[in-house]
């Protein structure tokens, strides 16, 4: 049934109606058309629906008449007029009472008998400059409220004024009259609606009694679809017809059909013709007719649907309902597929999902869709197009144009009789498609078809975003290149195909591709390559991660299949030209079974298990297996293993290390080669993944003590001023070494000077040295060799961080070259630092040195010496402190002091001294204590030697924890360790004898070693020793001081003193030897508390090397007691005549205070003394 639109009829005097007014009207109002923004509000519903355009259409109401429309069969609401509207043109009102009146009458009584419809009276007004506003204004009211008065009986209001003109003709004066064109379309839909509906439910109700019939019911339901329809009211016309639907299926449930004609009765064109069309058959007269074949009422209630939401824009819809429809309407079809013409389904499917995409891009064009609606829409495009290449694969199978496997075969249905392609030709004669006729005798018409609809289904997939799709089609498209011939194109494909797969893991897919490739590489007979090599590994990643592989189609026995892939894959890894990395293969996987490393015992190594899982259905002969471990300094240890065959499922193997480098490592990477082809795994970890944590795999690697090992260590004797060294000491263990080459670098940028390298000790052994490192030849089993490695100037650092990398050969394996990687740190400042303080006396020095721990670390000192070059030469250096067995102990808090006396009798001392300070650090004491205790329990029990580590660094552990012992151990020599508690097994017992020869007193210095360090020490240089003198004479007339003062001294008396001042050049630069004098001034201390001095207080003189200068003074006490005599300053005066950097010389000079221990008592004076208090009262009356 045809949409309809509204109808609205119009009337008026026939004099007015001839006129050219009338046609002027007539031609605005009809410009006002179609409706706008209706708003309609039914009972039935809950909601306000908005029609936003309606489409008007304007009769007179002479050509309807009411027996015209007179009809058994429902028909649309809309067939009728919905309103009446009468125009009249009354100027005054005795022309409306002579004769408008009457004729308003007449037509009110012809209209208002028309049930369903509204009348509508109009009143044009002519606008008339001449006349007053205000008159004009009366005429037209009393006109139009006679006209109100005797028409509007029912209190509404069905009349209208238009005040118009040709000449002004305003859009605004059409206001009034459209909303009541509106209000009064809207009333009359509104009761026939709900007269129509109420007539609908009466025979709905009517369903289960005799004589009811579907299709009146349908005829008459559909009349409101229409209905609504025509009143742009879509959605409410659509619910129309899925009831309909629902209906319709309830009575195929009950198998109720009397109504219907045969389930399918097809004509000559019913294979090919539009789908969705509704004009293709008399689908109406046939339902009325009760004759209408189930499939056509199917396809007619479709196609109703589809057109109403056209007209909602809801195009994906419509695809995704014909899709539908087609494949359960096919299933239905082929229960009778025997009786239709051969090829009739896939026929008509083909044909009307390609009549659907056309007729939706049809429908299409008036809307703009946005992205995501224009995505969906094409997805929903692409199934249908691609719901009829599956019809062509049918036809492809059944014409023998395709071959009866996948993925063609994917598209035949489950009960497919091959009987039918000896129809084809009988098919090509009665298809009516006849692009679908020719290419079923024409085998290219049909592979171009095919390859057409497919890249038609691609592209529309390819703009939806629908890769899997769309991939999934270019495989199609390979298949068919392979069965036509064209292997080098299928394996493009098939060889491309898989990259798009595995982002999405569309494993199956993938693998299925990568088989298929493997299969045509194999046909055309290529050479299995590096690409052949890169499709099989990537075949295999599928094939494991599809744990199964049902796609897997060429062959039955997946496991010989694949075992088959394997042995050639080997073969082609032989073959390969260069080194090929695979990374990160899912086949395989690796990890470690136990993460502390054992000794290899017997040779320098460690053993590490591993776990190697294979997850092919097959075994794996592999030729090396290897594991890289990482540790600090991107130090790396690679542990390695044999050919090997990897069965399926977990292996566990030991792995190989030649390097005996002990501590933790992390797992790094991973390596299985077959030939050339090397499997390879990451196994570090990100910062963000252990923030997650997915920590890394940790390996401890135990110490071999009986492994080859290098340790540095500062020299035993460090002498300042000489080119710094570093000792190399190199401990061959178990072996015996043909080549060990040492390189040392320090991250710090120190340079290695390898050419100048020296050993020590007994029997050397053979050395090769270069620029690099330093190679040590023949080395026995057992032997230890040390070598002193000058460097650069390390004074900048405290410490110097050491790498070090010796790569050796034993005698017994030496096709094995093994790395031994460690790194140490070594001390390069000196433990102590040293003050020194310099006291001239004479022709004596004295020298006090002032020794302080550097760091926190105690340090024992055994012995000093100052040591003279001269001493032959009548040079004497000794001691002042007395020697004693007994070691000095310097710590943080308590430096060391150590006093020297040089006496130089015989000349003047000009060369350097010597510091030789003998010391160790205590730690190191008592370290190596603890290593002669072990040393000797071993002895006396042989099987602790494997604990001989763990009780050294048991007892070392609780020493640092707890340093109660130190005190005790600094005055006996007994160390007793803290905290320890032997256990009852063999290392408690070990540990008890250990304790108990700890605790045993000793001397510090019975056993270990001890280092020097060797100072120079430059002997001072003065030009003047000046040793000033105030002495108390017994009166001004003496000569000398008397041994024995005989006469007391007295507060306010005054005191004979001389004052001596005798100077040496001893000490004097030998540049100035030739000096005989020096001009010198002398100054008295001023002590005004204590002295007042009377007398030369200061003065110059002329000092003359070993003379005495001498002058008489008075000194006054100013109070008694224990008083200090004041100190005498004497300082060089400017060498005359002599400059150097434009500023006078100075000589150098020193002076001694021979008095400045002595102290004089004064006494009081003795007498009477008066004092006189003031009390300090006003009053002095007693």
């Amino acid at each position: 049934m045809a949409s309809q639109r509204v109808v609205i009829t119009y009337a008026a005097p026939l004099v007015f109606l001839s006129t050219d007014h009338w046609k002027q009207i007539h031609a605005s109002l009809v410009s006002q058309l179609p409706l706008r923004n209706l708003h309609w509000k039914s009972p039935s519903r809950p909601t306000i629906r908005t029609i936003q355009e309606l489409d008007v259409k304007f009769v007179p109401l002479e050509t309807l008449r009411e027996d015209q429309t007179a009809t058994q069969v429902p028909q649309s609401l809309l067939v009728k007029p919905l309103l009446n509207i009468y125009v009249f043109i009354c100027e005054d009102s005795e022309t409306y009472k002579a004769t408008t009146r009457k004729q308003i009458k007449d037509w009110h009584a012809s209209v208002s008998q028309r049930k369903n419809q509204e009348w509508l009276l109009v009143h044009v007004v002519r606008p008339d400059q001449s006349v007053a506003q205000g008159r004009l204004f009366q005429m037209k009211t009393s006109v139009l409220d006679k006209v109100k008065a005797d028409f509007n009986t029912d209190k509404k209001d069905r009349c209208v004024q238009l005040v118009w003109s040709a000449e002004r003709d305003n859009p605004a004066v059409w206001a009034d009259l459209v909303t009541k064109i509106k209000e009064g379309v809207l009333s009359a839909f509104d009761t026939a609606l709900v007269q129509r509906e109420e007539e609908v439910r009466r025979s709905e109700g009517q369903r289960q009694m005799p004589g009811w019939n579907f299709c009146t019911f349908f005829i008459l339901k559909e009349s409101l679809a229409s209905s609504l329809e025509g009143m742009n009211l879509h959605e409410d016309a659509l619910q129309q017809y899925y009831e309909l639907e629902a209906t319709f299926f309830q009575v195929l449930r009950e198998k109720n059909l009397s109504w219907f004609g045969p389930l399918i009765t097809p004509s000559a064109s019913d294979d090919s013709a539009p789908l969705l069309s509704v004009t293709k058959k008399p689908y109406r007269d046939l339902i009325l007719a009760n004759s209408i074949s189930v499939f056509d009422f199917r396809v007619y209630l479709l196609a109703r649907q589809c057109a109403l939401l056209s007209h909602l824009g809801d195009l994906e819809e419509i695809c995704g309902k014909t899709v539908s429809f087609l494949t359960t309407m096919a299933r239905t079809l082929r229960e009778v597929e025997n009786t239709l013409p051969p090829f009739f389904i896939e026929s008509w499917i083909y044909s009307s999902a390609l009549s659907v995409v056309d007729q939706c891009d049809e429908w299409a064009r008036p809307f703009e869709l946005n992205k995501s609606a224009q995505a969906a829409f094409s997805a929903a495009k692409g199934e249908l197009v691609e719901l009829a290449r599956h019809q062509l694969d049918i036809f492809g199978v059944a014409a023998g144009h395709l071959p009866k496997r996948p993925p063609f075969s994917l598209s035949l249905p489950a009960n497919y009789d091959s009987s039918k392609e000896a129809q084809v030709e009988e098919a090509a004669e009665r298809i009516s498609r006849t692009e679908l006729a020719s290419a079923l005798v024409d085998a290219e018409a049909f592979y171009e078809l095919y390859v057409s609809v497919t890249n038609r289904a691609i592209e529309l997939y390819a703009s939806a975003g629908r890769r899997k799709f769309a991939l999934k089609l270019h495989g199609s498209l390979a298949a068919l290149d392979v069965h036509r011939g064209r292997l080098s194109s299928a394996l493009q494909t098939y060889t491309s195909l898989p990259a798009h797969y595995s982002p999405h893991g569309w494993t199956s897919l993938e693998a299925f591709m990568l088989n298929r490739a493997l299969d045509i590489h194999a046909s055309a007979e290529k050479p299995k390559d590096r690409e052949w090599i890169h499709i099989l590994l990537h075949f295999l990643r599928a094939y494991v991660d599809d744990m199964g592989m049902d796609l897997l189609l060429s062959t039955e026995d997946k496991e010989a299949y694949v075992s088959q892939l394997v042995a050639a894959l080997k073969d082609a890894a032989r073959d390969l030209d260069a080194e090929t990395p695979y990374p990160d293969h899912p086949a395989l996987s690796m990890a470690v079974a136990e993460q502390d490393a054992k000794l290899a015992e017997s040779r320098d190594g460690s053993l590490l298990k591993v776990a190697i899982h294979n997850r092919l259905p097959c075994e794996l002969p592999v030729e090396e297996i290897e594991v890289q471990l990482a540790g600090r300094e991107n130090s790396r240890l690679s542990f390695t293993h044999g050919a090997a065959t990897l069965t399926p499922g977990k292996n566990e193997l030991t792995l190989f290390c030649p390097s005996s480098s002990a501590g933790t490592y992390t797992l790094f990477s991973s390596q299985i080669s077959i030939a050339r082809l090397h499997f390879q795994w990451k196994h570090t970890k990100t910062p963000k993944q252990i923030r997650a944590g997915n920590m890394p795999t940790l390996v401890h690697i135990p110490k071999d003590l009986k492994a080859l090992d290098v340790k540095l260590k500062q020299p035993p004797r460090i002498e300042l001023g000489t080119p710094s060294k570093v000792m190399v000491i190199l401990s061959t263990g178990r072996n015996e070494v043909a080549t060990a080459q040492v390189k040392l670098h320090a991250p710090s940028g120190i340079q290695f000077k390898y050419q100048q390298v020296e050993l020590t000790g007994d029997e050397p052994p053979p050395v090769r040295k270069d620029d690099e490192s330093v190679t040590f030849l023949d080395l026995k089993q057992g032997q230890t060799v040390v070598a002193a490695v000058p460097h650069s100037d390390a004074s900048a650092y405290h410490f110097m961080r050491i790498n070090i990398a010796v790569e050796y050969v034993t005698t017994t394996e030496p096709d094995v070259t093994r790395t031994l990687r460690l790194s140490r740190v070594v001390a390069t400042s000196l433990p102590v630092a040293i003050n020194v303080e310099d006291f001239f006396r004479g022709t004596r020095l004295f020298t006090r040195f002032t020794l302080s721990s550097t760091t926190h670390q105690h340090v024992r000192v055994r012995t000093t010496h100052l040591l003279s070059p001269n001493e032959a030469d009548g040079v004497k250096v000794t001691s002042c402190i007395a020697q004693k067995p007994t070691v000095v102990t310097i710590t943080p808090a308590q430096p060391g002091r150590f006093l020297f006396q040089m006496d130089a009798s015989r000349g003047q001392v000009r060369d350097a001294l010597k510091l030789q300070i003998s010391y160790r650090m205590l730690r190191e004491e008592v370290e190596s204590l603890i290593e002669l205790a072990v040393d000797e329990v071993v002895s006396e029990k042989p099987s602790l030697e494997p604990l001989r580590q763990d009780l050294v660094d048991k007892l070392v552990q609780a020493l640092e924890t707890n340093a109660s012992w130190v005190e005790l151990y600094g005055v006996t020599g007994e160390l007793s360790v803290p905290g320890i508690q032997p256990g009852d097994d063999e290392m408690g017992s070990g540990l008890d004898r250990v304790l108990e020869i700890l605790n045993k007193r000793r001397s510090a210095t019975s056993f270990g070693e001890w280092r020097e360090i060797v100072i120079p020490v430059d002997v001072p240089q003065m030009h003047i020793l000046a040793a000033a003198r105030l002495q108390i004479m017994e009166n001004p007339f003496s000569i000398e001081k008397s041994k024995k003062r005989t006469r007391p001294l007295y507060a306010g008396q005054p005191i004979s003193a001389l004052l001596t001042v005798q100077t040496s050049f001893h000490w004097s630069p030998p540049e100035d030897n030739k000096v005989d004098s020096y001009l010198m001034r002398y100054d008295i201390e001023d002590l005004t508390q204590d002295w007042l001095v009377s007398g030369r207080k200061r003065g110059d003189f002329v000092a003359k090397d070993g003379e005495t200068f001498s002058v008489p003074i008075t000194l006054i006490a100013l109070h008694h007691g224990e008083l200090a005599l004041p100190k005498i300053g004497v300082t060089a005066l400017p060498l005359p005549g002599e400059h150097r950097m434009r500023s006078s010389v100075v000589p150098s000079c020193e002076t001694h205070q021979v008095h400045g221990a002595e102290k004089v008592l004064v006494l009081p004076r003795g007498g009477r003394s008066t004092f006189v208090v003031h009390m300090g009262g006003a009053n002095t009356d007693m």
